[in-house]
């Protein structure tokens, strides 16, 4: 007869303890899942109550609500990749990432690039990035990329509505 866990002389797959320490460790995964679940809708419907105070639906053109941000190339390597909303309005690209909160307004007109790619920052989901360049604030040139589920639509109508913000050339 074995001598079960730590030689204790008790055979632990016949034991009331494992039955006991089993369930406890069940009912315990169990509360935890249920409590990240609460807290990711709470998190979640915050967000929504954000983007309906920030735009009203005619303003949005398009948008991601699981867009995954690469970051930023001005921050280099050391940075937190997560997922988050990408919206599209008419003047603005706009993205709220979820944990840790992290806002992202990059106007139109100070956009000068948007194209796909497969990694960057050095990371890669093997699946194409919308990347887009753009001089922040302070006139620096920047780069920011995420994974959209519709990259064609996306990049589509970055672009279209790019074009419609240009200013006017004078005849």
């Amino acid at each position: 007869m074995g001598t079960g866990a730590l030689n204790t002389g008790m055979v632990w797959s016949n034991s009331t303890g494992t039955f006991y320490f089993g369930t406890a460790i069940g009912v315990i995964l169990v509360i935890g899942f249920v409590i990240i679940f609460v807290r990711m809708r709470k998190i979640r419907k915050e967000y929504r109550e954000t983007l309906a105070k920030k735009y009203s639906s005619g303003d949005i053109i398009c948008h991601d609500n699981s867009a995954h941000y690469f970051g930023m190339e001005l921050f280099k390597g050391k940075q937190n990749r997560g997922k988050g909303i990408l919206v599209l309005a008419h003047n603005e690209l706009y993205f709220l990432k979820l944990l840790p909160r992290i806002e992202l307004c990059i106007p139109l007109k100070r956009i000068k690039r948007c194209v796909t790619t497969t990694n960057f920052l050095g990371k890669s989901l093997h699946k194409p990035l919308l990347k887009v360049d753009f001089k922040d604030e302070d006139g620096a040139l920047n780069s920011v990329a995420w994974h959209v589920r519709d990259l064609a639509t996306f990049e589509n109508s970055l672009k279209l509505q790019r074009k419609k913000n240009r200013p006017k050339k004078r005849k």
